[in-house]
């Protein structure tokens, strides 16, 4: 009786759940979305032109590391590079302003998206975000109000969506948040509070601060207010009596790991994105107070393409699976292996240094070389690489290429020395030394790549 209760009370949330997503709400938390998502993409632009990005990131590498089933995208040269960035901002020019805003948010999400496809070892959580933030942004109609579009094609106005223009959002923030939970339910982070531990203590010269975090219980403290917040802080803003007071600790909480822990846009781009968990009637009184939003009379009815929902449907189960996969896929500790980590949420998990020293031999005489890595890579590429396995095999056939040209011998053997020290640990050995890193995968696969990891090392 008692389940029958429950299955039909959810039946009923669910129902409920559906009308609300197709009911018809004020476009406004949209307009107040891609405004903070412009600007803080224009500032995120100037931000990485400043620090150097272009030549760091694009100019100097001989050699780009590949996502699996990206191998064919190509450098689109150094002047193609500044070309984009000029690309990159002005376009955040557009969504900001709402001016040829389809032509902008298209032309930064596949700007943006390249540029950061270009390289593997520039994967950030917060930069495959931004890339689906836009995507969002870019099928929904986020300029047709509050907009220079707007003005000059009155066609365009709308006051009203159906609600699920918001909940996509929401929905992706949900899964972000729920998935850097999970991800955290281990060992290290729970009961020996690392990596948070290593960047605390780095951190002991922090005005007023500093003194707590030489104690571990300040670890241990700070890693589960980290782990119950990602769990709890969604449920939380999807309530409005707790809304408010959500909002306020999600300010508090990623501005302070913000200052401490030096993670870029990621603390700019979730205080932003979970404005959309206020109200529709919110945001336009906001837009109100400063008045830009358009009231319009008579507004047409939104009727969003039929293939909208399919679209989103595929994304978040592939969203839900992607994550998920290496507790199906792969065997081990993959936070060692790094099977599965990149696209799943995995935020601020490790601390790994890498020691990687590369041999090349000739198979057919007795020459041998010790390879030094600063001759083919830039000095953040190789600690990107020497901490990744897929990395160190991508590497190694670079290398296997690059010294038949040299040298002019045929399948050079590759072998790799790689040792790393992971969340505090004494350094281990990652790659199996005596495989040909340049030989057949099948082969390598067949002899044990990856050394398993020694937790009480």
């Amino acid at each position: 009786m008692n389940e029958t209760l429950i299955n039909l009370s959810a039946k009923l949330k669910l129902k409920k759940l559906f009308v609300k997503s197709k009911q018809e709400v004020s476009i406004a938390p949209l307009i107040v979305y891609r405004i903070l998502f412009g600007l803080m993409m224009f500032y995120g632009c100037i931000w990485s032109f400043l620090k150097g990005d272009i030549t760091t990131r694009f100019i100097d590498p001989n050699f780009f590391f590949k996502y699996y089933g990206f191998e064919w995208i190509g450098y689109i040269g150094d002047t193609g590079v500044y070309i984009l960035y000029l690309i990159w901002l002005l376009s955040t020019l557009g969504i900001i302003f709402g001016a040829l805003y389809k032509i902008s948010i298209w032309c930064f999400f596949l700007v943006f998206t390249y540029l950061h496809l270009l390289d593997a070892t520039n994967f950030i959580n917060h930069y495959y975000a931004i890339s689906i933030f836009a995507f969002f942004l870019g099928i929904l109609p986020a300029n047709s109000n509050t907009s220079l579009d707007a003005i000059k094609k009155p066609k365009l106005k709308l006051q009203y969506v159906p609600y699920w223009n918001i909940y996509v959002f929401q929905i992706q923030i949900a899964i972000i948040y729920t998935f850097a939970a999970i991800a955290k339910i281990n060992p290290d982070w729970l009961y020996m509070g690392m990596p948070l531990k290593i960047w605390l203590l780095q951190n002991q010269d922090m005005f007023l601060l500093g003194y707590f975090f030489k104690f571990h219980s300040i670890h241990l403290f700070m890693s589960w207010i980290g782990f119950l917040f990602d769990l709890t802080i969604i449920w939380f803003l999807l309530f409005p009596k707790t809304r408010k007071f959500a909002f306020a600790f999600v300010v508090i909480f990623h501005v302070g790991t913000g200052i401490l822990l030096n993670i870029g846009l990621f603390p700019l781009l979730m205080i932003f994105s979970t404005t959309l968990f206020f109200s529709p009637q919110e945001h336009k009184q906001l837009l109100l107070k400063f008045g830009f939003f358009k009231k319009i009379s008579n507004s047409q009815s939104h009727t969003p393409h039929p293939l909208l929902k399919y679209i989103f449907i595929i994304h978040f189960i592939i969203q839900i699976i992607i994550p998920l996969r290496e507790y199906v896929l792969y065997e081990g500790n993959t936070l060692w292996t790094e099977e599965g980590y990149r696209f799943s949420w995995k935020v601020m998990l490790t601390e790994k240094e890498g020691n990687a020293t590369f041999y090349v031999k000739d198979r057919n005489s007795n020459r041998s070389w010790e390879v030094n890595n600063s001759n083919y890579l830039t000095h953040f590429q190789e600690k990107r690489m020497s901490i990744r396995p897929d990395h160190i095999l991508q590497y190694a056939r670079y290398l296997a290429v690059q010294y038949e040209k040299q040298y002019s011998i045929k399948q050079p053997i590759v072998n790799g020395d790689i040792f790393v020290a992971f969340n505090g640990r004494v350094s281990q050995r990652l790659i199996n030394p005596h495989i040909n890193l340049a030989g057949d995968y099948k082969l390598i696969e067949s002899k044990k790549l990856i050394y398993p990891f020694n937790h009480n090392n």
